[in-house]
């Protein structure tokens, strides 16, 4: 199944009035109505000079990537004026999914995922509209609705990772499977703020590790960055096991002392477990 979370709004409706009617719909109303034609991209030359507003285009993952890489500011000055949808290419047997980051970062408005494969891709796409309350859209920041209304305002975001307090247990048959505790913090969002950073781990504690740790990062664009905090367990033999996250855009943060209520792979609540951290978010 195909998702597809606007980052910019679209009302519409999908009732379509009897022809009988037709008549008792006034003139004024019905030009006010403006419905979205599909159309194939005719390239980027001939779409800033011959669009109509109610033209959208569809994309591959692939064919956005490319475009982004060869010509991003032009790229985006074509989402400022038109919507775009960008789809997972179908070749994906996994139905794996692609970084919505990069779409979203050049101001793409519809950007679909395959919701059915949990990951770190569909933990950006929830984060992001979290602070709305998942209600279907985001606006923009400014600079990508008009490219000439100024520049984005860099800051310094720190985070001091405290605490956690009862984090699960990863196999619940076993009675001495502990976990061995570590926070990494990941930063999404322009190339130059992609980062991350975490903490060491500690032995044997899942009830109420502690760790005071500082992790600082340097954000150039925080109007499109989120802010993802990962917990795994740490295996000296293997991969690192999963234990939860929770992913939130870096405007939905506040800043003091706050608890993050951690996630499930799926998305689901792993209530009571939680970390507690002290945000500071200062111009540079």
């Amino acid at each position: 199944m195909l998702g597809c979370p606007l980052l910019w709004h679209l009302h519409h409706s999908g009732v379509t009035p009897q022809a009988k009617d037709a008549s008792h719909v006034a003139p004024e109303l019905s030009a006010m109505v403006v419905y979205c034609q599909a159309t194939p991209f005719p390239g980027l030359a001939q779409a800033l000079q011959q669009s109509r507003p109610y033209e959208m285009s569809s994309f591959s993952e692939r064919k956005a990537r490319k475009l982004i890489k060869e010509a991003g500011p032009t790229f985006v000055r074509y989402t400022s004026r038109q919507l775009s949808r960008v789809y997972p290419l179908g070749l994906k047997m996994t139905s794996s999914n692609y970084n919505p980051q990069e779409m979203w970062n050049a101001g793409c408005q519809l950007v679909a995922l395959n919701f059915q494969t949990p990951g770190y891709e569909m933990d950006l796409n929830t984060g992001r509209f979290l602070g709305n309350g998942g209600c279907g859209y985001v606006l923009k920041p400014q600079f990508l609705l008009n490219p000439h209304s100024g520049s984005p305002h860099p800051l310094v975001l720190c985070i001091r990772v405290i605490t956690a307090q009862q984090l699960p247990k990863l196999n619940r048959e076993k009675l001495s499977s502990i976990v061995d505790p570590f926070v990494r913090v990941e930063i999404y969002g322009v190339t130059a703020d992609c980062s991350k950073q975490q903490t060491t781990y500690r032995s044997n504690n899942g009830f109420n590790p502690r760790w005071e740790k500082t992790l600082t990062f340097q954000l150039r664009v925080p109007e499109l960055a989120l802010v993802r905090f990962v917990v795994e367990d740490h295996d000296s033999t293997s991969c690192n096991d999963f234990v939860g996250q929770f992913t939130l855009p870096l405007g939905s943060m506040r800043e003091g002392y706050r608890h993050i209520h951690l996630l499930s792979k799926d998305g689901a609540s792993l209530a009571p477990a939680t970390l507690f951290v002290h945000v500071t978010c200062k111009r540079p």
